[in-house]
C-alpha cells in the first residue's frame, strides 16, 4: 500500500554521485536515501527562507571560562535586551570546566543574526555557533 502523504519523483544522477550520496546517507544515519534527500531539501528551504527573511527557529551557543565573569554578565544583558527572541537558555559546564550556553530563539534572521554575533562578540567567549533550524509558520 502506498503512503498518499508522499510526493513520488525519480532523481538522475551524473555516475558517482549516487554512491556519495549513500556515504552521506550513512555517515549522518539516514534510514534511506528518501531520508536524506528529504533532509537536504528541507535545509535548502530554510537557508532560502532565512534569506528572504522571513520568520525562523534558531540557536545561538558559546563557550566561555565561568571564572571570567565579562561574558556572564554580558550574556545576560544581550538576552534581557533581546527577550522578545529568546524562548529558552540552557547551561552546561562542561568537562574542563568551561560552560556552554545555548539559546533557543526566534524571530526574523537578521534580528537573530544580530544577536548571535553579539553573543559571539562577547568578551570571553572562546567558541560559539548560530544555527538557523526551521522556518515559522506554514509548511
Amino acid at each position: 500500500m502506498k503512503n498518499a502523504s508522499l510526493d513520488r519523483f525519480t532523481v538522475c544522477l551524473e555516475k558517482g554521485l549516487l554512491a556519495r550520496l549513500d556515504g552521506i546517507s550513512a555517515e549522518r544515519g539516514y534510514p534511506s536515501r528518501s531520508q536524506a534527500v528529504a533532509d537536504f531539501i528541507r535545509r535548502a528551504i530554510v537557508k532560502k527562507d532565512w534569506q528572504g527573511g522571513r520568520a525562523c527557529a534558531g540557536t545561538v551557543s558559546i563557550v566561555y571560562d565561568p571564572a571570567d565573569p565579562r561574558p556572564g554578565r554580558g550574556l545576560e544583558k544581550l538576552l534581557r535586551a533581546g527577550a522578545g527572541s529568546v524562548l529558552s537558555v540552557q547551561t552546561n559546564l562542561l568537562p574542563g570546566g568551561k560552560m556552554l550556553a545555548t539559546a533557543s530563539v526566534t524571530g526574523r534572521p537578521a534580528a537573530l543574526q544580530r544577536l548571535a554575533d553579539a553573543m559571539r562578540a562577547l568578551k570571553g567567549v572562546t567558541h560559539g555557533s548560530f544555527s538557523i533550524i526551521a522556518p515559522l509558520g506554514g509548511k
